[in-house]
């Protein structure tokens, strides 16, 4: 703790070495009072631009302390990107009374995040994560251009939405990667609520050009317009088609649906490509990866080797993909990978040697 307090003391009586910093990054001080320092620290750092904070900072910090990171300052800058990183605390330190202490700066009008263009969410918490309600409050001030959202248990596509509908004018990235299928569990996902839908709303966003998206369900809505600014590569996790409560891999109608959306995805990459812009789509549906405009499936097949006697797959080659990092699941158990033909693929899901 000594050491923190002489970091304070650096900047409060060097305010030239404070006014230099341009990006700061506090790690591993989820603490109340170490709250109190890091405000202490933003607070002289007038050229501010981007902050990586505890998330705890969004449940210890006051209306004061947020208000005054926020602000548009005298110089006329402002902080255009805010990191919170969330992680895993002990059971002693969730257990600490000292700990649960919430200052709800959010519900204060003071608080305005609407001079950031960035913010990243990362990690998941036992203490006080944040959560959909925390996202649908900062969504009313909020016009993001880039927002990441990652590695998470606690924000669903409610919170999602709501960030995403206040910026959709101007967003550029969208990331939503939650952590394994937890951004799934949640009823009715493919609807926002109130009749409108998800995939629709995407391909809406005229700026939009980096996508990394979880969604629970898709359709050929998310690849029906032309015009979309997309560009590199897009990916997409899902667990089924929208309208359908049919089991994916037993359904003949949702297995026709879903490789309709593959021809859609690749009638997409065509017209980008017509206007020369490069485009690749991959399709996360849990252990499979799908690649569109090579016609390919990326999976663990060894399965159906077994259920087939060996039959099928005919001509599996190796793949460069999956499991781990590419599918966004998390068991020790993973095999490499191979690789087939759409035509193969869905052979074997007739076959009944694999299913989703």
């Amino acid at each position: 703790m000594a050491r923190k307090r002489e970091t304070v003391a650096l900047f409060v009586n060097h305010p030239s070495l404070a006014s230099s910093v341009r990006r700061i990054f506090f790690d591993g001080f989820y603490g109340v009072e170490t709250a109190a320092m890091i405000f202490r620290v933003l607070k002289h750092c007038n050229e501010l631009d981007l902050v990586a904070l505890p998330w705890t900072t969004l449940r210890y910090g006051s209306v004061d302390d947020w208000s005054n990171l926020l602000r548009r300052r005298d110089n006329g800058t402002a902080l255009s990107s805010l990191e919170l990183l969330a992680v895993d605390l002990k059971q002693s330190q969730i257990r600490d009374h000292a700990r649960q202490v919430d200052k709800c700066p959010l519900h204060s009008s003071r608080i305005d995040f609407g001079h950031l263009r960035r913010i990243k969410l990362s990690g998941s918490s036992n203490l006080m994560p944040i959560n959909d309600n925390d996202l649908v409050t900062i969504s009313r001030t909020a016009h993001l251009q880039e927002l990441h959202i990652t590695g998470t248990t606690s924000i669903t596509t409610k919170g999602l939405v709501a960030m995403g509908r206040a910026s959709d004018a101007t967003l550029r990235v969208l990331e939503h990667s939650p952590l394994s299928d937890d951004g799934f569990e949640h009823p009715n996902a493919s609807s926002t609520g109130d009749g409108s839908h998800l995939c629709k709303e995407i391909v809406q966003c005229p700026h939009l050009r980096d996508l990394a998206v979880s969604l629970p369900t898709i359709c050929c809505d998310l690849f029906s317009e032309p015009s979309v600014k997309w560009v590199g590569d897009v990916q997409i996790r899902t667990a089924g088609i929208c309208g359908s409560s049919n089991d994916l891999g037993r359904s003949g109608f949702t297995q026709q649906a879903f490789f309709e959306i593959l021809s859609q995805a690749r009638t997409l990459i065509q017209a980008q490509q017509q206007r020369d812009i490069a485009l690749q789509i991959e399709i996360f549906i849990n252990h499979f990866i799908f690649e569109p405009s090579k016609r390919l499936v990326h999976a663990d097949l060894s399965v159906g080797e077994i259920l087939s006697d060996g039959s099928w797959p005919a001509m599996p080659l190796p793949s460069s993909k999956g499991p781990y990092g590419q599918t966004g699941q998390y068991g020790k158990d993973e095999r490499a990978y191979q690789c087939i033909s759409e035509e193969e693929f869905l052979e074997g899901l007739q076959k009944g040697y694999i299913s989703f």
